[in-house]
């Protein structure tokens, strides 16, 4: 027999915070609240087995913070560490989460609002136990893309994408929908560095459709693997209806599935996990540095000389931002690269729901792994979710990309095996549960 909780907490800030993001301005601090940030706390419990999932409105969550948070659950109610998974939605547009955005060390900007953030988990998913109730689950997908002007590649418009909308749904014994996951693979950009206003992005109007309908539904949301898709060259804007359009797209398609499935009462729950060392890139000389961010510098200021699109200068101003951040780590020294070392091993995390599995990663991985992974996988419905138990240190990247250069494997810390050596780790722990 299943039980689950649902709960969801505020996390908005009660005082002015930069918002993380975006390298400009350097006083983005917000001047308004556009829509709540939240907590979004899932409880699932069997004769054997309980689990806690937990999906946060901000860019990140750190390693350490995912290790404190999670033995303050353990020790409040019981529940095991390894049995946690908490994902950030990865908005850019809620506070700083580490140090001061792209300055390279372990001090956190915020620590009393994080501290904050940590007492809103534990308090959810102990009240989501308390309350459990019941329940029935199912998980099934649908399909939003490209044809629907949502979602896409953003190194290049024709390029590999994932437009499998992922949605996990909990009923309780009278068939009332309490609980939904939804998983896309789209960053969260649509405001873009202009915005100073608190928000979850396009995410916030997946939970607004859904609560529209009925306000007692906790809606959560995980990233896929997005590190190379964005709406860059299929958005008509970057406004809040635009962010309104794509969240009610997906939340629709999501609807839909929702309808179609076949709930279950008894479903096996388990987790598994697994740590990688990665290789690391060697972070260039400063000169060398400097050499690159110089060249980018000039290739971003002729495409807008010659009044090129807004996509390729988009993209150009991207690879700059990269070439910055890499100039920054390599003055940086020492301490840069501690602060670097700081956020390894990385996790896989692998979370069991009768015969479906959510395969989690801690860093913005390119969706070619992600595509792979459903490939392989074999459990016909496997969907991976990015930023979540810890942050990596940027983008995990395809070697093809490297070669092509641009910002993502530029300011990206990691060597290009990386990415297929997650992969391999994750379709070990699929192959043996």
């Amino acid at each position: 027999m299943l039980y689950a909780g649902v709960i969801e907490k505020v996390i908005t800030p009660d005082f002015p915070t930069l918002l993380s993001g975006y390298p400009e301005p350097r006083d983005r601090y917000h001047t308004e609240v556009h829509d709540d940030l939240k907590v979004h706390c899932f409880y699932l419990r069997n004769e054997e087995t309980e689990v806690a999932i937990i999906t946060l409105d901000l860019i990140s969550y750190k390693k350490p913070r995912v290790k404190k948070v999670r033995e303050q659950i353990y020790q409040a109610c019981g529940i095991k560490p390894e049995n946690i998974l908490i994902s950030a939605t990865h908005t850019h547009s809620a506070p700083a989460c580490g140090s001061v955005p792209f300055n390279h060390d372990n001090r956190e900007m915020y620590p009393y609002y994080l501290d904050q953030v940590s007492k809103a988990i534990v308090e959810g998913i102990s009240e989501a136990k308390i309350s459990a109730f019941p329940a029935k689950i199912a998980m099934g997908k649908g399909y939003c893309g490209k044809e629907q002007g949502v979602g896409g590649n953003r190194r290049d418009k024709d390029g590999p994408a994932d437009p499998d909308v992922f949605v996990t749904g909990i009923k309780d014994a009278k068939d009332e929908l309490r609980g939904v996951l939804v998983n896309y693979a789209l960053h969260p950009t649509f405001l873009h560095a202009e915005s100073r206003a608190i928000s979850a992005d396009y995410p916030a109007y997946i939970y607004k459709y859904f609560q529209d309908k009925n306000n007692d539904v906790v809606v959560g949301f995980q990233n896929g693997a997005a590190g190379n898709q964005s709406s860059r060259h299929f958005r008509t804007g970057q406004t809040f209806e635009e962010a309104k359009r794509v969240g009610y797209a997906i939340a629709a398609e999501a609807e839909k599935v929702l309808s179609e499935l076949n709930y279950e009462y008894d479903v096996s729950l388990f987790t598994v996990h697994t740590e990688l060392e990665p290789e690391m890139k060697k972070i260039p000389p400063v000169e060398e540095a400097k050499a690159l961010q110089q060249k980018v510098k000039n290739d971003y200021q002729n495409s807008i000389k010659n009044n090129e699109p807004y996509a390729v200068q988009r993209t150009l101003e991207c690879s700059l931002i990269g070439a910055n951040n890499m100039l920054r780590t390599s003055m940086g020294g020492a301490e840069a690269v501690e602060a670097i070392a700081a956020n390894n091993p990385l996790e896989i995390f692998v979370l069991g729901i009768g015969e479906n599995r959510i395969v989690t990663v801690p860093c913005e991985i390119f969706v070619e792994f992600a595509l792979r992974l459903k490939k392989e996988s074999p459990f016909e419905h496997t969907y991976l979710a990015s930023t979540s138990n810890g942050y990596g240190s940027g983008y995990v990247c395809t070697p093809k990309s490297y070669e092509e250069g641009g910002y993502e494997p530029t300011v990206s810390k990691y060597e290009r095996t990386v990415g297929d050596s997650l992969i391999d780790k994750a379709l070990e722990l699929l192959g043996n549960n």
